[in-house]
């Protein structure tokens, strides 16, 4: 098909309809992009428009695929946008994604990650989550409508070639092309730690409005500001990714046992990465920190959403009219029959759509809720931290800038210095050589932060969540922890690894 250099293609989602549907151009609109009428499933799916209103037929074709409807909504969007910007470069260079070879996709690469006149160039990590994109992309053209560009095989012949091998095995392009094109850089350089201080000081100042002196402002306004600090502190807490911390459910939760000070809760498998349910701990402090945001910014959020009658407009809602042992719950059709489904199995999506009567009035299940009383999703959390992060710039601080999957980081590294020092006082009464034999002990305690973290492989807390620890000399972790369990002084031995950020300012007694 031609390319003209003066097309440029815009990503929309399709959004829901509104609840009476009466808006037939609309509704004929939306059916057209792939032949179908509209239903649920396809609220949120990506689709590309040039600037006459033209579709792109591929892309919004993949995107409406069982390959790609079969993938998490997240993906689905990551991919869109990756694949919005190569379509856009490739017009202007007036080439056909039909036809392109190596060279573009080297050419690519270079005004992605390293061209001067790129004024935002990508990470490393960034340009492999492009590639596997393309990747997918390309490699379903040529299964699906022959287009035999070099990018869709697995054997590759030299720059330029153009075939496709259909007879090999599927194998995604990222993991096997030419080595020049994918990132030396991909196992994120930019990942940083944060000790329990340095945490702490990133929350208070970015949250709570305190001063770096400590001091509280006196005119600090905060929108939401119990949510957020309950939400940023189950993070740190519990160690889970910001799509399963997002997604649970006020009924999955419990207080902790009079005389403990953790309570043991279940993260469901439909919200959980590759679908691997597990559980999961959280700290007493936490919970009462997230029972403080349910009995104030989420319950004044309930009232403005009922007093505005803004539930009962909503479309494709679910009402569940019991919540029983065992992770059950019994949703009530439209038909006024009950249906017994699984909390474990709901998706993030689905949650998202349960609600109850409190006192005949509508409420949703969901923890975590925006201003106007509706459900938080993943996405709008960045929001959150990137004011965060403004404040804390605006107050002067240096290296205390937090992204989400940092505080997971975080979380690993504290709970790894507080088990080699529990082991540490434990093993107090060994000999030289007993102490010495560290393979055992070292995968104990690998296993403690891969269990906590809920990793299938102990190799991805090593290499990638524990790093640091990863470079230091093992006799000086022994050496540095018989004399005392603080974490965050045990931690200090990292400061020369410029990945971690340590609260230089004080050591708090008894925050673990």
């Amino acid at each position: 098909m031609g390319t003209p250099a003066s097309r440029t293609w815009f990503l929309y989602f399709v959004q829901e309809l509104p609840k009476s549907e009466n808006d037939d151009l609309l509704l004929r609109a939306l059916s057209s992009l792939n032949g179908t009428r509209l239903d649920s499933g396809r609220i949120g799916k990506p689709f590309l428009l040039d600037q006459h209103g033209a579709p792109h037929s591929a892309f919004n074709a993949f995107f409406a695929s069982g390959r790609m409807r079969n993938r998490a909504p997240s993906t689905n969007r990551k991919y869109a946008h990756a694949l919005r910007v190569w379509m856009n470069f490739l017009e202007l260079r007036t080439i056909s994604w039909e036809t392109v070879t190596d060279d573009d996709l080297f050419d690519y690469k270079f005004w992605r990650r390293t061209d001067p006149n790129n004024p935002r160039p990508v990470s490393g990590s960034t340009w492999g989550g492009d590639l596997a994109a393309i990747s997918a992309f390309h490699d379903w053209a040529a299964r699906t409508r022959g287009i035999t560009t070099i990018l869709a095989t697995t054997d590759h012949q030299g720059r330029g070639s153009h075939y496709a091998n259909p007879g090999m095995p599927r194998t995604d392009y990222a993991s096997t092309r030419d080595r020049r094109v994918i990132a030396s850089t991909v196992r994120s350089a930019d990942v940083k730690w944060f000790s329990p201080g340095a945490f702490r000081k990133w929350r208070d100042v970015g949250l709570h409005g305190i001063a770096p002196n400590g001091q509280e402002r006196t005119r600090w306004r905060p929108r939401s500001q119990t949510r957020d600090a309950a939400f940023v502190d189950g993070l740190y807490g519990t160690g889970l990714r910001l799509q399963e911390w997002a997604s649970v459910l006020t009924c999955e939760l419990r207080q902790p046992a009079e005389q403990n000070r953790y309570v043991t809760l279940q993260l469901a498998a439909g919200c959980a990465k590759g679908g691997h349910g597990h559980s999961y701990w959280v700290k007493r402090e936490v919970i009462n920190s997230v029972n403080d945001y349910i009995e104030t910014d989420r319950a004044a959020a309930i009232r403005r959403a009922q007093a505005s009658q803004v539930y009962d407009q909503l479309t494709g809602i679910r009402i569940v009219t019991r919540v029983g042992g065992g992770g059950r719950l019994e949703l009530t059709e439209p038909d006024g029959t009950s249906l017994p489904v699984k909390v474990n199995n709901l998706s993030p999506q689905q949650r998202a759509l349960l609600f109850t009567r409190t006192n005949g009035k509508l409420e949703p299940l969901a923890l975590w809720l925006h201003e106007n009383g509706l459900p938080r999703p993943k996405r709008s959390w960045y929001k959150s931290f990137a004011r965060a992060n403004a404040r804390v710039e605006k107050a002067g601080i240096d290296r205390l800038q937090c992204h989400p999957h940092m505080l997971r980081h975080s979380f690993a590294l504290r709970w790894y210095a507080v088990g080699r020092l529990i082991w540490e006082r434990r093993s107090s009464h060994l000999d030289a050589h007993q102490t010495l034999d560290f393979r055992e002990q070292f995968g104990d305690t690998w296993s403690l932060v891969q269990t906590m973290l809920g990793h299938a492989d102990v190799n991805t807390t090593k290499k990638i969540y524990l790093e640091p620890f990863r470079s230091l000399d093992v006799k000086l972790l022994l050496e540095h922890g018989t004399s005392e369990l603080q974490a965050d002084a045990f931690l200090h031995i990292l400061r020369s690894n410029p990945r971690v950020r340590l609260d230089d300012d004080a050591l708090i007694e008894g925050q673990l």
